[in-house]
Parts: structure tokens; C-alpha cells; sequence
């Protein structure tokens, strides 16, 4: 081989290695923006960092497919079919990561009133006939209250949510008194996650003093 062949060959050979190294780097980050989105991104919450750090994740391995594929010497039928697999399931994973965190958050959060059905008054304070019920994207439900207080100390209160339909009651409750201005907005935190949904459902609120 002559040194004109060996210099031709080498500017491609070292693309093909730097082009490798890329590819295969790529798929390393794509493992560690995987591994931050399963740590520190899927808390609850996080829907729309969920859905860039897992549609990031698989574009990552797509790419680093393509590039690592670009320069295999291995071209048969099956490797080019494997290939053609791993860029497509890729691709729509991406899409679909990219969506469902979205969509389920979407569906699962928002906020309806209901109506205190009793256990509007007790000594010292009243409650508003109409509370807030609201379901967050940090799987958590929560109960907003208007209290009128005449010692200025909201008290500490227990609501109960009951439903039309066969879905158990709900208890929310407040965890520490709070100085009011005579009028106040007490959020009582539930025991358990309803979503927006269920919360559709719902036939009243008794409110107690614990």
C-alpha cells in the first residue's frame, strides 16, 4: 500500500471513529438525562420538565443510533432492520414521552366548589357555605375554606368530603392555627389525592372542630 493510499484513508477513518464516538456519546447522555428524570424529575409536579427530559432522553438514543449506524460497517439485511426498529421506537417513544405526562396532569388536576353542608358555625368562628376542592399537579387535594373568626385565631378544622357516586370520603384537615384578620382562607390538606374527576362527584362537606 502506498503512503498516498495509507493518507487518503486516514481523514476517513478518523471521521468514522470521531463520528462513532459521538454516536455512542450521545446515547450516554441520552442515559443520563434517563437517569435525572427518574430521580429528580418525576416528582409529582414536574409534568411538563417530565415530558422535555423524556422526549430529550429517546431523541438522544435516536440520534446516537443514526450516527453510530452511519459509519457500521455491518450492513445486512438484519442489522439494517434492527436499525430501522431502534430509530422508530425511538422516534415514537420520544413522541409519546413527550405527551403522556402532559395529558395525564392535564386530566387528573383542576379545582370545582362544593357545598359545606354543615358545620358552618362553631363557637368563636364560621365558615363560608361554599368551599374550593382543588387537585394539584403534586398529587395532593386540598380544601380552601372562607373563616370568620372573632378571636382572630382560625381554629383547627376537619372537613369531610362525601360523593354521589361509590368513591370514599375524603378527610382534609389543617394543621395549626393561624392568626386571621377577622376573615381568612383556611386550606385544609386531604389524607389521600381525588382526582379532578372524581372530584366532579362530590355531594357535600361536613366541616368539624378537632
Amino acid at each position: 500500500m502506498t503512503n498516498d493510499t495509507r493518507e487518503s484513508k486516514t481523514p476517513s477513518t478518523r471521521r468514522r471513529r470521531r463520528t462513532r464516538t459521538a454516536g455512542w456519546a450521545l446515547v450516554l447522555l441520552g442515559v443520563i438525562v434517563s437517569w435525572v428524570w427518574s430521580v429528580e424529575l418525576t416528582i409529582l409536579g414536574a409534568s411538563v420538565f417530565a415530558s422535555i427530559a423524556g422526549a430529550a432522553t429517546l431523541l438522544l438514543f435516536c440520534a446516537g443510533i443514526v450516527l453510530i449506524w452511519s459509519v457500521s460497517p455491518h450492513r445486512g439485511r438484519k442489522a439494517t432492520l434492527a436499525f430501522r426498529v431502534a430509530v422508530i421506537a425511538t422516534a415514537l417513544g420520544a413522541i409519546v414521552a413527550g405527551v403522556v405526562p402532559v395529558a395525564v396532569t392535564a386530566a387528573n388536576t383542576g379545582t370545582t366548589t362544593a357545598t359545606v353542608t354543615s358545620g358552618s358555625f362553631g363557637t368563636g368562628y364560621r365558615v363560608s357555605k361554599v368551599a374550593v376542592v382543588s387537585s394539584d399537579e403534586y398529587h395532593q387535594t386540598t380544601v380552601d375554606l372562607t373563616v370568620s373568626a372573632t378571636d382572630r385565631a382560625t381554629p383547627l378544622l376537619r372537613a369531610t368530603i362525601s360523593f354521589t357516586d361509590s368513591t370514599a370520603d375524603v378527610t382534609c384537615a389543617n394543621t395549626r392555627q393561624a392568626w386571621t384578620h377577622d376573615v381568612s382562607t383556611v386550606t385544609l390538606h386531604c389524607d389521600s389525592f381525588t382526582s379532578i374527576s372524581a372530584l366532579a362527584g362530590v355531594s357535600g362537606i361536613a366541616v368539624t372542630e378537632r
